[in-house]
C-alpha cells in the first residue's frame, strides 16, 4: 500500500519561533511580479543544456485547481489554524485571514511557471552540490554554480511573495532522468500535541522530496526534461500579466534579443522575432529616464545595441567587453551595465556633453565572475568592497573603458556657452544629482503640441557633424480644421452626382496618433506612425509641415508596407488605408527635409 503523503513541520527543539516576517520574503514584497520574473528566467538562463540549440523557453501559465488537487489540503486548513492560535497578533491573523479565504474558494490560482531546453534541477535531498538541495533544501545557500547568474539564495523568496499562502511547489525532470516533487510552506511556528513547530514545512515523505510519482497529484508530473513551480494561491492581480511582461522586458530584453531566450505569457509570447514590437508598444512614449530599477528606457537600451556605435577592448583584469553608444533626442545618460548572464544588474550615470544610451557587456569566463562577487543579494550592483581582492581595479577598469568610449563620441554641437574642454570627464558620477539635466545640451525642446513648432526645432536642432536620430517625441498637430477645397462638401443638393463622400476626423478623439524619427541618412528623415481609429474602414493620409506662419505640403519620397500591402502616395498623400477600430496599424514614412519637422496629419475617412 503507497504511504500517503501529507504536510510535515519539524519540531524547533527549544531554538527561536519563526514569525510572520520573513526577511526571504519581504525583501520581494511590493512589486512581487517585477522580481519573479527577475528571479525565475534567472534560473532558467543558468539550467540551459549544454550545448543545446536554440533558446531558453519560460512560460507563465495560469491554473486553477479544486480542494482534491491540492496536496493534503485539510491538513494545510488545520496547520493555519493552529498557527493563528500559536501567536493571535494583528499581522499574523491577517496573513491567515487571507491565507483561508483563498482556500475557500472552489477554484484556487495557481501560476505555473515551466521551463524548456534545460536540465532540470540536479541531485537529491543530500546532495550539497546539486541544485535540487541549493534550492529547496537549504537556506543562505545558492542555486548557481560559479559565473552563474546569482550568487546567493535570496532569491527563492520570490515566489513565496507572489503567494496568498506561502506554499510553492517544485517539480522537475533532470538529466539524470529522476523525477522529484516536493511542496514547501513558509508559515509561523504553531503547537502541536504540546510540541511547538517550526514555521517551514514540506510536503513530501515527512521532510524528504516524493521520486514516486503515485504519491502526488497528477497534474504535477513532469513528463519532459526541466523544471516547473507552481505558486499556490497566487495573487492573480488585475494586469498581472501586463507586470510580468513589463519586468521581462526590462530586464532580459538583450537575451531575447540574443535569441538566448523566449518567454510566453499566457498566450503572448515574446521573442527575437516580436521583440521589438513588445518594446514600442509597451514603453514607445515613455520618458528615457524614468524611476523603475533599472533606470531607463529599455526601448533607448536595445535601440542602441541595434543602431548605436560599438566599442570592443580586452581589459587587464575584466577581459573582453563592449560598450554600445547612442545619441538619443532626450535625457537618458545612463549606461545598462550586463555581464554573462545578459540579465540587467542596473544601469549607471555617467556624464557627457550631450543625451545619449549607453549598455555595457561583460562576455568574458573570468570577468563574469569576479563581477557575480561584486553583487548583493539582489543582484543589482556591482560593490567594490564585495570582492575586496580585485573588486577596485575592476570597477575602475571598467569605469575608464566606459570614459574612454564616451569621450570618443563626443559630439561638438554649436553653443553660444563658454565650456572647458573635456570638463565632464573629471566630474562625479552621482547618480542622485539632478542638476545636469539643466548643465548638458538637450536638443529637446521641451515643449508640446502646437508650442513646439518647425522654427523651434530648427534653432536646437544644428549638429557639426552627421548623427544617428533614435526614436523620439515628434510633435503631432491635429485640430480642427475645414472641409479642404478639393473635398466635396458633405452635405449636397443633387443626390444623382454625389461623389464618394469623406468625413474628417476633426476631433482628437477619433484618432490615436503617434510618430517617432527612427533614422536620418543624407537629410532624409524616416518616421514610424502609429494611427489608431475608432471605427473601421479605409482612409486618405494627408501630411503637412507645420511652421509659425506657415503650413505647407510634406511631401513623401517612400512609404514602407502597410499591413503587408503597398499603397499608391503621390505628394503629402497615402490613399485608400485600410484600418481597423480601436487596432493599431503601424509603418513608416520618409520625407525630403533638413530638419524634423513639426507634424499635421489630417486622416480624411473614405
Amino acid at each position: 500500500m503507497t504511504k500517503e503523503s501529507n504536510w510535515d513541520f519539524a519540531p524547533t527543539g527549544g531554538s527561536p519561533d519563526d514569525g510572520i516576517h520573513n526577511s526571504m520574503i519581504e525583501h520581494f514584497a511590493g512589486n512581487y511580479n517585477y522580481h519573479l520574473a527577475r528571479e525565475i528566467i534567472q534560473n532558467s538562463l543558468d539550467a540551459k543544456v549544454d550545448g543545446a540549440l536554440g533558446p531558453v523557453k519560460v512560460e507563465f501559465k495560469m491554473e486553477f485547481f479544486n480542494h482534491v488537487d491540492f496536496p493534503d489540503y485539510n491538513g494545510l486548513v488545520k496547520i493555519l489554524d493552529k498557527c493563528r492560535d500559536y501567536w493571535n497578533d494583528f499581522d499574523t491573523n491577517k496573513f491567515i485571514d487571507n491565507a483561508k479565504k483563498t482556500l475557500e474558494k472552489k477554484s484556487i490560482p495557481f501560476l505555473k511557471i515551466s521551463d524548456f531546453n534545460t536540465k532540470g534541477l540536479s541531485g537529491g535531498d543530500y546532495q550539497k552540490d546539486g541544485t535540487w538541495y541549493k534550492l529547496v533544501k537549504s537556506r543562505g545557500s545558492s542555486s548557481k554554480h560559479s559565473g552563474e547568474g546569482g550568487s546567493f539564495g535570496i532569491g527563492k523568496g520570490a515566489p513565496f511573495a507572489a503567494s496568498d499562502l506561502r506554499v510553492v511547489f517544485y517539480s522537475t525532470n533532470n538529466e539524470g532522468g529522476f523525477t522529484i516533487f516536493q511542496g514547501i510552506a513558509e508559515l509561523v511556528s504553531f503547537d502541536q500535541d504540546d510540541e511547538v513547530k517550526r514555521g517551514i514545512g514540506s510536503f513530501g515523505d515527512g521532510q524528504l522530496s516524493l521520486k514516486d510519482r503515485k504519491r502526488y497529484p497528477e497534474r504535477f508530473w513532469r513528463r519532459e526534461k526541466g523544471t516547473d513551480i507552481y505558486i499556490a494561491g497566487y495573487k492573480n492581480n488585475s494586469g498581472w500579466e501586463n507586470d510580468l511582461i513589463k519586468s521581462i522586458l526590462r530586464n532580459f530584453w538583450y537575451a531575447i534579443f540574443n535569441n538566448e531566450l523566449v518567454v510566453k505569457i499566457e498566450q503572448q509570447e515574446i521573442n527575437s522575432d516580436n521583440l521589438e514590437l513588445y518594446l514600442s508598444n509597451n514603453f514607445s512614449g515613455e520618458p528615457f529616464r524614468d524611476d523603475v530599477e533599472p533606470i531607463g528606457n529599455p526601448l533607448q537600451y536595445y535601440l542602441t545595441v541595434r543602431r548605436g556605435a560599438k566599442f570592443s577592448n580586452t581589459l587587464k583584469e575584466t577581459g573582453e567587453v563592449s560598450f554600445y553608444f547612442l545619441e538619443t533626442e532626450e535625457f537618458l545618460n545612463h549606461v545598462a551595465m550586463m555581464r554573462k548572464s545578459h540579465m540587467i544588474i542596473f544601469s549607471r550615470l555617467f556624464r557627457f556633453p550631450g543625451n545619449y544610451s549607453g549598455v555595457f557587456i561583460c562576455n568574458d569566463k573570468n570577468g563574469n565572475g569576479e563581477l557575480r562577487k561584486m553583487e548583493p543579494p539582489a543582484h543589482d550592483k556591482w560593490i567594490v568592497e564585495r570582492n575586496p581582492e580585485k573588486g577596485k581595479i575592476i570597477f575602475e577598469e571598467i569605469t575608464a573603458f566606459i570614459k574612454d568610449c564616451l569621450d570618443k563620441s563626443k559630439i561638438i554641437k554649436n553653443s553660444t556657452s563658454s565650456d572647458v574642454p573635456d570638463m565632464y570627464k573629471y566630474l562625479p558620477d552621482n547618480e542622485d544629482a539632478e542638476a545636469e539635466i539643466n548643465n548638458i545640451g538637450i536638443t529637446y525642446t521641451g515643449k508640446e503640441g502646437i508650442e513646439e513648432t518647425s522654427q523651434l526645432i530648427q534653432k536646437t536642432e544644428i549638429f557639426d557633424v552627421p548623427v544617428t536620430i533614435t526614436p523620439q517625441r515628434i510633435t503631432l498637430i491635429n485640430k480642427e480644421d475645414q472641409t479642404e477645397d478639393d473635398e466635396e462638401p458633405i452635405h449636397q443638393t443633387e443626390p444623382e452626382k454625389t461623389k464618394p463622400r469623406k468625413r474628417l476626423l476633426r476631433k482628437t478623439a477619433d484618432l490615436h496618433i503617434r510618430a517617432y524619427v527612427i533614422k536620418e541618412k543624407n537629410n532624409e528623415f524616416e518616421y514610424e506612425v502609429v494611427l489608431k481609429p475608432k471605427r473601421t474602414g479605409k482612409y486618405d493620409l494627408k501630411f503637412f509641415s507645420v511652421g509659425e506662419d506657415l503650413t505647407e505640403k510634406l511631401n513623401l519620397t517612400d512609404i514602407s508596407l502597410i499591413n503587408n500591402q503597398r499603397h499608391f502616395h503621390v505628394g503629402n498623400l497615402i490613399k485608400s488605408i485600410p484600418l481597423t477600430g480601436n487596432i493599431e496599424t503601424r509603418f513608416t514614412v520618409k520625407f525630403k527635409s533638413l530638419f524634423k519637422n513639426a507634424l499635421k496629419i489630417d486622416l480624411n475617412e473614405v
